[in-house]
């Protein structure tokens, strides 16, 4: 029994009284960093001239994607930008349309590769870049779609003098499949999570889509020279090294968004949380204790106020608390929601967003202790 200021408590009602309370104030810290991500970056007016804007889009077959989104971005409102395609060893028909509309639009170049490499992704990019000959790059994938003709427009109003690094909003409305909603939740989640951590000074990339930085640092910084041994994600490690709290934005306005329309199978998304490992693994100390400590921090809330509900005189007060952190975290949902356009994730956000914190838990510990193959 242990007795503080005249109140009694058993040792385990004492042990999961001090993890609730030390959680929950960890949890309302980073609420208060999401609650002051969600009400900044309001878009603004872009007055004098416009940077000029490269789009890359690296392709592998995707000639009816291509045929879909190419159009749409040519018709950009926008005075001095240029679309650069590089088709990836395409084996459809996606050389003849591209060449098919270079003679139809001066604003289209193209680049090819023939041949297979060791690290794919970073070569198609790389050759993007160079082929590229504006100031600054914006990165899509063949599978972006782009709301209107004002959405380039809308991208380049958060850049400004001192801005070096873009992140922009991805949604997963236009896809099918059993995992479309773990997809759209966890996209979310993770916009804010990672865009908070901003005021830390650590801004964290959560997708390769959407991005941008400038073509001549790129090349300055000998591109991703110092992330090879990260395949498939070199776009996302180098912004992460490029960023920091002064120097990037996070553009948090529905026109800015782009949508995907790929599939969202459950292989899929496991493909896609593997991925995710793997990038956190090369993210600095301080990246990686933010994301535990707010993993753990949820973990151990719920679970030490399910144990008090149960076990201690004190569960109205429990109840009270846990109320009250539900009630601040719909609050900024809800309008975090409303500026991306994702109104429709609401009536499942507060299920959807523990559950996501379980699935991840669960993969990040099967990936831990998942034995690495023998080489020869």
């Amino acid at each position: 029994m242990i007795e503080i200021g005249g109140f009694s408590f058993e040792v385990a009602e004492f042990v999961l009284l001090i993890g609730f309370i030390l959680t929950f104030v960890i949890q309302l810290f980073y609420q208060l960093l999401m609650s002051m991500f969600t009400v900044s970056g309001k878009k603004k007016e872009k007055h004098g001239e416009y940077p000029s804007i490269s789009i890359i889009i690296p392709s592998r077959n995707y000639e009816e994607n291509l045929r879909e989104l190419i159009p749409s971005l040519l018709e950009q409102d926008y005075p001095d930008f240029e679309v650069v395609v590089v088709d990836d060893c395409s084996s459809d028909g996606t050389e003849w349309y591209l060449t098919e509309l270079k003679y139809q639009s001066d604003k289209l170049k193209t680049s090819r590769i023939i041949q297979e490499t060791d690290f794919p992704n970073a070569l198609v990019i790389t050759i993007g870049v160079r082929a590229a000959s504006k100031e600054w790059l914006i990165f899509l994938n063949p599978l972006c779609r782009v709301g209107s003709k004002e959405w380039l427009k809308s991208f380049a109003s958060g850049i400004h003098p001192k801005t070096e690094a873009v992140f922009g909003f991805v949604k997963y409305t236009n896809t099918e499949g059993s995992m479309q909603k773990f997809f759209r939740y966890e996209n979310f989640d993770s916009f804010l999570l990672y865009g908070s951590a901003r005021y830390l000074g650590m801004p964290m990339p959560f997708s390769d889509m959407n991005i941008a930085y400038k073509r001549e640092q790129f090349l300055n910084l000998k591109g991703f020279a110092g992330v090879l041994d990260s395949r498939f994600s070199e776009n996302e490690l180098y912004i992460n090294k490029l960023s920091n709290r002064k120097n990037t934005t996070f553009l948090f306005d529905r026109s800015t968004v782009v949508s995907y329309s790929g599939d969202t199978q459950w292989q899929d998304g496991i493909n896609f949380k593997k991925k995710q490992l793997l990038i956190k693994k090369k993210f600095t100390f301080g990246q990686k204790l933010y994301l535990r400590i707010n993993v753990f921090s949820r973990l151990i809330f719920d679970a030490s106020m399910i144990a008090l509900l149960i076990l201690s005189p004190w569960r109205f007060w429990i109840a009270g608390i846990w109320l009250f952190k539900i009630i601040n975290e719909l609050i900024w949902g809800i309008v975090a929601l409303n500026r991306i356009g994702e109104k429709k994730l609401f009536p499942g956000l507060l299920v959807m967003r523990s559950a996501v914190i379980f699935y991840n838990s669960y993969l990040s510990f099967k990936q831990l202790f998942k034995r690495k193959k023998r080489k020869w």
